[in-house]
């Protein structure tokens, strides 16, 4: 047996096949697309866990609230005073009082700062109001 025999060793070629690669960084990339828009929107918050959180399909016909622990109050990123806030909350009504407001309010606030921002959305003229919660065990 002499050297002949092994000798498809120089055929082989030491080039990284980045096909493989640019697969899974495709496939990550639509993942993370497809992940984020589904990410807490509006201002973050500590939200209160309950066992079953009611799942809503999200729409264009609705407008977060979120309540901060200092009580500031944002529509979606930006923060109102309380009177400023009212009379947003009338403005939207006036405009579109079909559509939905959704509370994020978190979690370490007491009952009536969470009734007082409710109370004003109510008086906006807005019928359908919802409290969002997270499942009990998530990060």
């Amino acid at each position: 047996m002499g050297m002949e025999d092994f000798g498809g060793r120089q055929d082989v070629k030491s080039e990284i096949n980045v096909t493989p690669l640019v697969d899974v960084c495709l496939v990550l990339l639509i993942i993370f697309m497809v992940v984020t828009p589904m990410l807490q929107k509006g201002r973050p918050v500590l939200l209160p866990q309950t066992d079953n959180p009611g799942k809503k399909p999200e729409s264009q016909s609705e407008v977060l609230v979120s309540v901060q622990l200092d009580k500031a109050v944002f529509i979606d990123t930006k923060w109102f005073p309380d009177k400023e806030f009212l009379a947003k909350m009338k403005e939207l009504g006036e405009r579109a009082s079909s559509k939905d407001i959704l509370i994020k309010a978190d979690s370490r606030l007491t009952y009536g700062d969470v009734r007082n921002v409710m109370k004003m959305v109510k008086e906006g003229g807005f019928e359908k109001v919802a409290l969002i919660t997270e499942k009990k065990g998530q990060e």
